[in-house]
């Protein structure tokens, strides 16, 4: 009975995670080889690139971290949420250089 009750309250959070995650395998992200590609390319630009790249990672890694994490749902939420926020800035980091 409580394995049961167990199950279902971890469902929404499951569920978002799934969700976050599905939107963050189809963010386009920056590749170096494309960027490295391009003749001409600034300084400030490479830096950008650079930036954004490092971003990226370590929203990746706040992912995982997540995805292993240990704790209430409470917490598990308000970590969803910190990553969220994350992919937002990158995401208007992406925006400005368009």
């Amino acid at each position: 009975m409580q394995e049961s009750r167990r199950r279902r309250s971890s469902l929404p959070f499951l569920c978002l995670l799934g969700l976050l995650l599905a939107t963050a395998w189809s963010c386009d992200m920056p590749h170096s080889s494309s960027t490295s590609s391009q003749s001409g390319s600034s300084t400030a630009e490479a830096e950008r690139t650079r930036k954004m790249e490092e971003k990226a990672a370590e929203i990746e890694r706040h992912a995982e971290e997540i995805r292993n994490m240990q704790g209430t749902e409470q917490e598990k939420m308000d970590a969803m949420n910190r990553l969220e926020e994350e992919r937002r800035e990158l995401n208007e980091m992406q925006e400005q250089g368009k």
